[in-house]
């Protein structure tokens, strides 16, 4: 596997590169130090998880109503234009939330609404034309070692940003004299969190417009130096395989199913296991960090088991395994057991995010790709913002576990839908093949 990523590197294009530093450093301060810190923050503001599923939600929902117009967006404009623009709209949010010790009621819990909203505004624009613009970026001789690497770099990034935000608060409190309980030690770790993404929009503004990608037939030849045809960087596109409507309202529905299991189960994970479980901030971080730590060689996998399975069974059989993951975290009320499925699910979803992504852009024209990539991710978000939202209050009447095992159920009917279609898909495509 590392010889294929050693032989694979020299052929990554500048733009793949420079789109690797920017997923790295985000991985490190929003799934690293935000995604540990933020709900812990919200608990010391005073915010029980009624508010705190509400938190969540808005910001699902504020992904979900953008999605389909920053594909919108990407397809009009260009992917590399929306994408800069959304890693920017990113930064401010994450830094604008740790601001919030500063604001007084009602405004505080106005202003962490608004930044959330904000946050997941400018992350829309970023993660939605990300996927074509990768696609754009590659051929189809490196794309599996491309989105494998950014499956690897970003929970890798998320590792090291998990550790540190799980040791940042109690470095506060010591430098300080504040306790642990105090809402303010978190304002310079979260903010940090938004300054550090900074690099990674100034990578992003060096990207160059990519050109259209090689296609799957054979092109034709290129034109003669000086002819008014075509540009030289345009190849004839590769006819759909599939209807693009059909195609994107069926992965629409096995997004919207798929992430059940990990909405409910990582929403409230820190809160179960510091409230429930009266878990160690530190263990807590260091639970989520062991997750990213072993997802990243897992991802990495992602480009050979691709070329032997292909990527729509690699998506199947990870999101099979998210589903068996999250059974334990709603049956048995001990801290190993809920880290040990959080664990699971991490490493899982870092080889089925880029499996369904390659999957999905294959699936339809190069033109329909930032809708595909628009209207899939909205599904995702719209999945996690009724979780998260209706998971606060569930959690008051039947508690965390109850919230979990229905995520997996969820997630199991996910990944039966997608089944059936990838299943009937390679038959009507073996048939086509067969054809005179």
């Amino acid at each position: 596997m590392i010889k294929g990523y050693r032989e694979a590197w020299p052929k990554f294009s500048r733009n793949s590169r420079l789109f690797l530093i920017s997923a790295t450093l985000a991985g490190f301060s929003y799934s690293g130090i935000y995604f540990l810190l933020a709900n812990l923050f919200l608990v010391r503001l005073g915010y029980e998880e009624e508010f705190i599923g509400l938190f969540v939600a808005m910001g699902a929902l504020s992904f979900a109503v953008s999605s389909l117009p920053a594909g919108m967006v990407g397809r009009r404009w260009g992917s590399r234009q929306a994408m800069t623009f959304g890693y920017g709209v990113l930064a401010c949010g994450l830094a604008l939330v740790s601001l919030a010790p500063l604001f007084a009621e009602p405004w505080r819990a106005r202003w962490l609404i608004a930044s959330c909203v904000l946050r997941e505004f400018g992350n829309a624009f970023y993660m939605v034309n990300a996927n074509p613009f990768l696609m754009e970026s590659t051929t189809a001789q490196e794309r599996g070692h491309v989105f494998s690497s950014r499956g690897a770099v970003v929970p890798l990034a998320g590792f090291v940003g998990s550790l540190a935000g799980g040791i940042l608060p109690s470095l506060m409190a010591g430098w300080t004299g504040r306790s642990t309980d105090d809402p303010m030690i978190y304002l310079l770790p979260l903010l940090l969190g938004g300054v550090l993404l900074l690099p990674g929009l100034v990578a992003l503004s060096l990207a160059r417009a990519p050109c259209m990608e090689e296609p799957a037939i054979p092109p034709v030849a290129l034109p003669a130096e000086g002819s008014e045809q075509l540009p030289r960087c345009r190849l004839l596109r590769p006819q759909p395989t599939e209807r693009p409507v059909v195609a994107i309202a069926t992965m629409a529905l096995v997004g919207c199913l798929y992430i059940c299991a990990m909405a409910a189960s990582m929403s409230f994970f820190n809160l179960y296991m510091d409230r429930d479980l009266d878990v160690p901030t530190a263990r807590i971080g260091t639970i989520i960090a062991m997750g990213q730590l072993l997802a990243a060689p897992v991802a990495l996998a992602t480009a050979g088991l691709a070329r032997r399975i292909g990527y729509g069974a690699v998506f199947g059989w990870s999101a099979a395994g998210v589903v068996v993951c999250a059974i334990p975290m709603g049956l048995f009320p001990y801290w190993w057991a809920a880290g040990a499925g959080a664990i699971g699910i991490t490493v899982l979803s870092a080889l089925a995010f880029p499996a369904i992504t390659v999957y999905q852009q294959e699936l339809v024209d190069p033109d329909w790709r930032p809708i595909m990539s628009g209207i899939y991710m909205m599904s995702l978000a719209l999945s996690w913002s009724i979780m998260a939202s209706a998971g606060g209050y569930l959690i008051k009447i039947e508690g965390y576990r109850f919230l979990f095992l229905l995520g997996a159920a969820l997630s199991a009917v996910g990944v039966a839908v997608f089944a059936i279609y990838a299943t009937r898909r390679s038959r009507r495509l073996a048939i086509v093949k067969e054809s005179p």
